[in-house]
């Protein structure tokens, strides 16, 4: 425990505490950095001010951002630990437990002739092998790679993500939690949520920077190249002919401005900017024109166009879920409203948000109580 001058224990403030790790916290491999992605990708879909993450929660969603990971760099596959451990049947591991449980998977896939699923996203792959008759082993293989990570997370990342110099109490989840899951200190999950915009680029290039100096004997590429490798979104997009079907379903018009999507030309725009959440589900989707995809850029939606939005998929909701379901791809409206809710629960009323006809400009008291209605 760490004390001020006046004797009294020090507690970080949470963001400070997650800089404060970027900054100073030793790191063998990517696992600490691992779980700050997990809990910022976890935080906004928490309800209350206290709230417990559990493992299995946590587990699943770092195997899920690992996933990804796990795609040959210029034909090298990238570690992600520059420890090596010896295993109780004498071998040795090489690289993080998460990695090595996503290339058994990813081995299982091949071995099944199904090769094609690996450089899916994980949401993608798992509906996909819903459909085979070796689905009970796939989905074994899955249980045991998920108790596994839950083991190895409590082992490292959970029991010492906290621990800096100076030894400051925790300040991000309690540490007599760990076995059950995750309890969040008061007002983490809105700070994590509030930020996650900018603390979640910081966080993904510090890992990157982790995975070209854990690989500098085969590698020698700039991180950008690295970082664009491993946290592009453009991989887990939809393909082109869901796009064209969300766009039968706005009925070839922008849902936002109502611009013809086949005069103007056509963007896939995610409603809660993918900076600030990974929504990959199909109701955070909607197609718009490149000019509006790049003006509104990161920001939130103003209450009128939050509205239309929210008018288009209760009107089309249905059609909407048979377009995910005949691509295998994710559709949970009540996470993305949630999550949608939870992140205008926590963004100032300063914050800009665009609006089509004024571009960016405050939220407003008003305005974010009025999306707070709607959306809830």
């Amino acid at each position: 425990m760490s004390l001020d001058g006046t004797g009294r224990s020090v507690r970080l403030d949470p963001i400070q505490g997650v800089l404060e790790i970027l900054d100073r916290a030793a790191m063998t491999g990517t696992n600490k950095l691992g779980l700050l992605l997990a809990l910022l990708d976890l935080a906004p879909t928490l309800d209350g001010d206290t709230a417990t993450i559990s493992r299995t929660q946590v587990a699943e969603r770092y195997l899920e951002i690992h996933w990804e990971h796990a795609r040959p760099y210029q034909g090298v596959m990238l570690r992600q630990s520059s420890a090596r451990k010896k295993r109780d049947d004498g071998t040795t591991a090489d690289d993080t437990t998460v990695m090595q449980e996503v290339h058994r998977l990813r081995t299982l896939l091949t071995e099944r002739h199904r090769g094609d699923l690996q450089d899916k996203p994980l949401e993608f792959t798992k509906r996909s092998v819903e459909h085979l008759d070796w689905h009970s082993e796939w989905e074994e293989a899955m249980e045991t790679a998920l108790a596994r990570i839950r083991a190895a997370l409590l082992k490292n990342p959970v029991r010492l993500l906290q621990q800096l110099p100076g030894n400051p109490d925790p300040f991000l989840y309690e540490m007599k939690s760990n076995k059950s899951g995750l309890t969040l200190l008061p007002g983490v999950a809105e700070s994590l949520t509030r930020f996650a915009g900018i603390l979640r680029p910081l966080v993904e290039f510090r890992f990157a920077q982790a995975v070209v100096r854990i690989n500098h004997e085969t590698l020698n590429l700039p991180v950008d190249d690295v970082y664009s490798h491993l946290f592009g979104h453009e991989r887990i997009m939809p393909p082109p002919n869901m796009r064209e079907r969300l766009v039968q379903i706005q009925q070839g018009r922008c849902v936002i401005t109502g611009t013809s999507l086949r005069a103007a030309g056509r963007s896939l725009d995610h409603v809660v900017p993918w900076s600030r959440a990974r929504l990959s589900q199909v109701e955070n989707f909607l197609m718009t024109t490149p000019s509006v995809n790049s003006t509104k850029s990161d920001s939130m939606l103003a209450p009128v166009a939050i509205e239309r939005w929210l008018r288009h998929l209760d009107a089309n909701s249905e059609a909407i879920r048979e377009c995910a379901d005949e691509h295998n791809w994710p559709s949970n409206l009540d996470s993305v409203r949630q999550v949608a809710l939870h992140m205008y629960e926590a963004l100032d009323a300063t914050t800009g948000v665009w609006d089509f006809d004024q571009g960016i400009r405050p939220l407003g008291d008003d305005g974010k109580r009025e999306v707070i209605a709607m959306l809830s």
